[in-house]
């Protein structure tokens, strides 16, 4: 049975002194002020969100019977809750599926689901990846086994209170009380009783209307068409950049659906961040914003679905900004066959070349490139064979011999190590 949660009242007490009319001092002592606190108010399963008392602390419950502590992510109208980091135990995740991206116009600043509420496709479905195996039944008949499972999801069932605040400076304060339901009364070995609550604020991508604040700079942007149309494809972009002197390779990508609402942001690579906003796959362009960037050369690039990928190489200066629009097109695409030198017996792996006046890279980074495009392939009869590339100058490498060859759309160019 669900415990009904009550609220801790706070009360304070204002301290105030006494003023004489004499000018003499007055023997009366000015009572001590009292500072408000705020309690915390604890929380505990309950299905019924008119009972729903939300703490003012962290995001914080228990799952399956594991105690636990929140960090909290936005990726478009996917809400996240998970594992903080460097909390002990297990991974775990549950995200919401919101019917819109939370803190847009039009987008609702309090929402809330009851146990019984009728399922609505894919909007405001829960899924969960709990700490610990959790039981429930399986419908063979009479005898009704249990069987161990981790990932679990529920389109209704749950008890979920969740409030937004206003979306400023790429933050959006928000609160929830979510309880999700238990499929275990009839194995008593199985904790119950699976809750979140607290407050939390989330980083969320700016609009592509909305403009970098100064803290962005250096940054590149740009819009990204795709061609043929391509609805619900994957879309993905990313950044890899060649800088001065040792210390790690700045690179990343992200990836989205083309469905004309999805963005995404991540600040794995820090302290830059990337930002991909999709468009609809037809008139409607993608917008990326890689920022934060430290100086150097990059080459930004994106793809659909596996096909050839965009690219354009930039100089990110201190303080500057760059717009470099993309065009991925599937129909325009060439190929390239390489005979590989006698010497060569595993790979051969090309990038998109560099314009004249800047340095080859060197064999690390040339490496590191080829595979975050995917541009390299095993050699069988000394032979590589490269599809769907994009039209443009490249680099080809084998056995620490370098080319560069011009692909064309259409064509499958040749390119023989051995003749020079």
């Amino acid at each position: 049975m669900s415990r009904t949660m009550f609220a801790v009242l706070l009360s304070f007490l204002l301290g105030c002194g006494s003023k004489s009319n004499s000018t003499q001092p007055s023997d009366e002592k000015p009572e001590p002020k009292v500072e408000l606190t705020l309690t915390p108010v604890k929380a505990s399963h309950e299905m019924d969100p008119a009972k729903h008392v939300i703490p003012t602390g962290p995001v914080i419950g228990r799952l399956v019977g594991v105690d636990v502590t929140a960090d909290v992510h936005l990726e478009g109208k996917r809400l996240i809750f998970q594992k903080a980091e460097g909390a002990p135990g297990e991974p775990w995740y549950v995200s919401i599926e919101l019917p819109s991206e939370p803190g847009r116009e039009g987008s609702p600043s309090k929402m809330v689901r009851t146990p019984t509420d009728t399922p609505t496709g894919t909007a405001w479905s829960v899924n969960a990846l709990f700490p610990k195996p959790v039981m429930f039944p399986t419908p063979d008949g009479a005898e009704k086994k249990w069987e161990p499972a981790e990932r679990l999801g529920w389109t209704n069932g749950y008890a979920v209170t969740l409030e937004f605040g206003k979306r400023e400076n790429g933050k959006l304060p928000g609160k929830i009380f979510l309880s999700l339901p238990d499929y275990t009364e009839a194995h008593p070995d199985t904790p119950k009783g699976s809750f979140l609550a607290g407050t939390f604020v989330v980083e969320c991508a700016r609009s592509p209307s909305d403009p970098p604040n100064i803290e962005a700079v250096p940054y590149v942007r740009g819009a990204i068409n795709v061609r043929p149309e391509a609805p619900m494809a994957k879309l993905s972009a990313g950044y890899f950049g060649i800088l001065e002197g040792p210390g790690r390779v700045p690179s990343g990508s992200l990836e989205v659906e083309l469905d004309g609402g999805q963005s995404k942001r991540s600040n794995q690579d820090k302290p830059r961040i990337m930002m991909l906003y999709a468009g609809d796959g037809k008139q409607t362009p993608s917008y990326y914003e890689h920022s934060k960037l430290t100086p150097g050369r990059y080459l930004v690039f994106a793809g659909v679905g596996g096909g050839a990928n965009a690219w354009k190489w930039v100089d990110v200066k201190a303080g500057g900004t760059i717009t470099a629009d993309l065009t991925v097109d599937g129909t325009q695409t060439g190929g390239l066959e390489v005979t590989a030198p006698l010497e060569a017996v595993s790979k051969v792996r090309l990038t998109p070349a560099d314009e004249p006046g800047h340095p080859p890279l060197d064999e690390g980074l040339f490496e590191a490139l080829a595979f975050h495009l995917g541009l390299e392939q095993q050699i069988v009869n000394r032979k590589a064979l490269f599809k769907n590339l994009a039209p443009g100058r490249y680099e080809v490498r084998a056995a620490k011999q370098s080319r560069t060859v011009d692909v064309v759309a259409g064509k499958t160019v040749e390119l023989d190590f051995e003749k020079k």
